[in-house]
């Protein structure tokens, strides 16, 4: 009689969520030249609802294996990353009911689900905690950020989307070009031994150049692809998923500085990484502030979002890849 073992079974279920993420992208890309559209956006969607169930219960199993809070290294976080994208996306679709939206959330967490197979194997490994992690205030802190970043993430590709609506090809690219160029360092990073201080320079340098050409080509309009309505609508999509996201990374913060005070003995100690989701924060805060006072366009606050999006990676990611270091080094990888 064949025997299966839990870590089979989870594992098992983790492909079928990444595999079905990848089958949903290709559906949604397929029903943009298709007669059948809606058919196959349905289907796509069937797709990413049976992966967010199929990711919802890996990440039960898990827990249950390591007989612990399943959020304790990358590989984990990267699962429940790809978990946020899919409900995010979920959530969003049932509300405005745009399927543009869904051949990205589904390639960002087929991304994720990649990133996340090719970490070494000691990060998918179950092991025992590090003493700093050997806490309650884990599975209190951290799943709040993750989330959080899950959602700003959705809310720069809905920004994306507003911005083709929106007539602005030349700023769209530019921002495009500089969200790849701030991945590939971060991938660099993660799975080379490239000179951090070289991979610091792509992100950081690419990061400020690239936003800066975007903000300022937004004058240049494409007539013939406006669609307003569409573009109102990817706007409020952006606008909801901030607006979801940042209270949830406030209690983020708060809950780290309890965290830290409680093993550090003290509430913030300017770590790099720490600080890094300050400014993610105050940039956040920023476009809420900008657009409850309409102190800039829509196409503007996109690009704000875009650039908290770049700002998001970072935090979430760079700091580890890019080798900032700091109190939180337990999670780098190399």
């Amino acid at each position: 009689m064949i025997q299966i073992s839990i870590s089979e079974v989870q594992m098992t279920v983790t492909n079928i969520a990444g595999i079905t993420s990848l089958l949903a992208f290709w559906a949604f890309v397929l029903g943009n030249i298709s007669k059948w559209k809606i058919k196959i956006y349905q289907g796509a969607e069937i797709l990413i609802l049976i992966g967010f169930i199929c990711l919802t219960a890996g990440i039960i199993i898990r827990g249950f294996e390591a007989d612990r809070f399943p959020l304790a290294n990358l590989y984990e976080s990267t699962l429940w990353f790809a978990w946020a994208i899919l409900g995010g996306y979920l959530l969003l679709v049932r509300q405005f009911g745009q399927n543009q939206l869904g051949w990205l959330a589904s390639l960002l967490s087929t991304m994720f689900f990649l990133y996340g197979s090719w970490l070494p194997g000691n990060q998918q490994t179950i092991t025992p905690l590090v003493p700093a992690l050997v806490s309650y205030w884990r599975q209190i802190h951290v799943p709040p950020l993750i989330i959080s970043y899950a959602l700003f993430c959705l809310s720069g590709l809905a920004s994306l989307l507003q911005l083709w609506y929106a007539g602005r090809l030349r700023s769209l690219a530019l921002a495009a070009i500089t969200i790849t160029l701030a991945i590939g360092a971060i991938c660099l990073g993660t799975y080379t031994s490239i000179d951090t201080a070289w991979l610091q320079l792509l992100f950081v340098g690419s990061s400020l150049v690239g936003m800066f050409l975007s903000w300022k080509s937004l004058p240049k309009i494409a007539p013939a692809r406006v669609n307003t309505q569409k573009a109102e609508i990817y706007d409020e999509i952006s606008r909801k998923s901030i607006s979801i996201a940042l209270p949830l990374l406030t209690f983020g913060v708060i809950t780290g500085g309890l965290w830290a005070n409680h093993a550090w003995g003290t509430y913030w100690s300017w770590d790099p990484k720490e600080s890094m989701a300050l400014v993610t924060w105050l940039s956040y805060a920023a476009y809420i502030h900008l657009r409850i006072h309409h102190e800039l366009s829509a196409e503007r606050l996109s690009i704000v979002s875009i650039i908290g999006l770049i700002l998001t990676l970072l935090t979430y990611l760079g700091f580890n890849s890019l080798g900032f270091g700091g109190l939180h080094s337990y999670g780098r990888f190399k």
